[in-house]
């Protein structure tokens, strides 16, 4: 059997889910490889992904899904709930008004008095009487102290208690459809979502305890492997409860990111990295990381494999009308430094320019509030929109006139490759590890010294005065050189 295994599959994702998407279906399309997905973070409503994700054909229907909760639930945790004998689907409603309090109602969201005092906040699945979320408030701090969540059918799947004197998660109480504990976490108190133990229940009744959740996750892994089976693990986090497990798998470690910060080994990696002899192969994305790996560590090249990103050929549509904009596509997160972009562009516009600045991305860490409050500061909201992600990030590409990379690292950097298979040239910081493997300087786009905020905007000045035109990606990045490379790793 083949598996995969990762943290989370987001609706919303990046460029680790995508990579790891194209990888199970192409193996099952190309070479009749099926993979099965295991999860290991919690989301009540992954059958719902799982479905979007075969909708818009990121997969295939041979690809199976499984999650951890749902497996401790006894697969009793993802079951859409029907009547007896008609089978139809069941939605527990539920009355926005309560007898006794007064209620507050602001975009699905009620909020619930007694008197003067606060005692309850609700959120609603939009445009319905489904309840999402409930919190129960302190009358004294007006802090939550318990949160009540709910499925999108409306039946409770986890309680989540809190310290009356913290205010830090204390417990966890996790249900299936039945309304049956099968799982509960105790947090410190003084330490915010530090586990302190969880336990496994079933029936309701005692059943194991685990100190972490790692020690949770090596459990899962030792009740759903066989000997000789294999397994990909593209999250760094399952790197140690799947090499300390007992089965005796073939483990191959995939490498999404920069394993290095300031030159040196991240935490993070250093575990998949000092446990070679555990591991049956290694697969990176750029020669370049390869060799840095190698100095460090003593891994032969018969445990290590380069296979880059690869992307189809789109369809060129040469009367899409280029807007006078810049785009960035991407996390708003605090390792992009989109600031950077908004530095650089300031300096652009005092040039003389009035190319707008367009970002797209899913917030992370509130950057977005940071990135509004720089805006405003350098008088630019005119010319800067900070939109939500896009599901049609090639369709942006192709109306810009350039897209922008400031990251701190890359692991390879795909959103590159899209931008410039549609005609959409990329300046980017020269980073580890991918900007250079893909752009040609001058060619398809520029290349500029990290951090050098004047420099990058010089080149968004020159790339706006003297286009690109023509733009070509190296030979290795098309998808026939890419299948050639899978196939002869796969056929080992």
């Amino acid at each position: 059997m083949i598996y995969t295994v990762t943290s989370t599959l987001p609706l919303t994702h990046g460029g680790r889910t995508k990579s790891l998407l194209k990888r199970v279906k192409f193996l099952d399309k190309e070479m009749n490889i099926r993979n099965k997905i295991l999860t290991t973070n919690y989301n009540v409503n992954y059958e719902t992904v799982c479905e979007k994700f075969l909708n818009s054909q990121f997969i295939t229907e041979n690809t199976e899904f499984e999650n951890i909760y749902d497996w401790l639930s006894g697969f009793k945790l993802f079951q859409i709930p029907k009547t007896k004998f008609r089978k139809k689907t069941i939605y527990h409603e539920v009355n926005k008004e309560i007898p006794g309090l007064k209620c507050k109602e602001k975009d699905n969201v009620l909020r619930y008095y007694d008197g003067d005092t606060y005692v309850l906040y609700r959120k609603f699945y939009e445009d319905s009487n489904i309840l999402k979320f409930e919190d129960v408030m302190s009358p004294i701090s007006k802090r939550k102290i318990e949160r009540r969540e709910y499925n999108s059918y409306g039946i409770l799947h986890r309680k989540s208690y809190f310290s009356r004197k913290t205010y830090n998660r204390i417990l966890e109480e996790y249900f299936d459809i039945k309304g049956n504990i099968y799982c509960k976490k105790f947090y410190n108190s003084q330490i915010k979502d530090q586990v302190d133990f969880v336990q496994i229940l079933k029936d309701n009744i005692y059943l194991k305890s685990f100190k972490t959740n790692k020690d949770l996750f090596k459990y899962y892994f030792e009740n759903r492997f066989k000997n000789e089976d294999i397994v990909f693990c593209d999250a760094r986090l399952l790197d140690e409860p799947l090499l300390n497990q007992a089965k005796k798998t073939k483990n191959i470690l995939v490498f999404h990111s920069n394993h290095l910060k300031n030159e040196i080994t991240r935490p993070s990696y250093e575990f998949a990295l000092n446990n070679s002899h555990k591991i049956a192969q290694y697969i990176l994305l750029t020669q370049k990381q390869k060799e840095d790996i190698q100095k460090s560590y003593n891994i032969g090249n018969d445990k290590i494999t380069v296979i880059p990103h690869f992307i189809e050929a789109y369809p060129k549509i040469d009367n899409t009308e280029k807007l006078n904009r810049f785009i960035f596509i991407g996390r708003l997160a605090p390792e992009k430094q989109i600031d950077h972009i908004i530095e650089a562009y300031k300096l652009f516009l005092s040039y003389g320019h009035d190319t707008k600045l367009e970002i797209y991305g899913a917030d992370e860490r509130d950057q977005k509030n940071h990135l509004l409050d720089l805006i405003d500061k350098y008088g630019i909201k005119n010319y800067v929109q900070i939109h939500e992600f896009t599901e049609n990030p090639l369709n942006e590409f192709r109306k810009s006139k350039a897209s922008l990379l400031t990251s701190k690292n890359e692991g390879f950097g795909l959103t590159i490759m899209e931008s410039i298979e549609v005609g959409c040239p990329v300046i980017s910081y020269d980073v580890c590890y991918g900007p250079s493997e893909i752009i040609q300087h001058g060619s398809n786009g520029y290349l500029v010294e990290k951090d050098n905020i004047e420099e990058f905007a010089k080149y968004m000045d020159k790339i706006i005065n003297r286009p690109l035109k023509k733009l070509k990606l190296k030979q290795h990045s098309n998808k026939k050189a890419q299948n050639k490379i899978i196939k002869n790793y796969f056929r080992k």
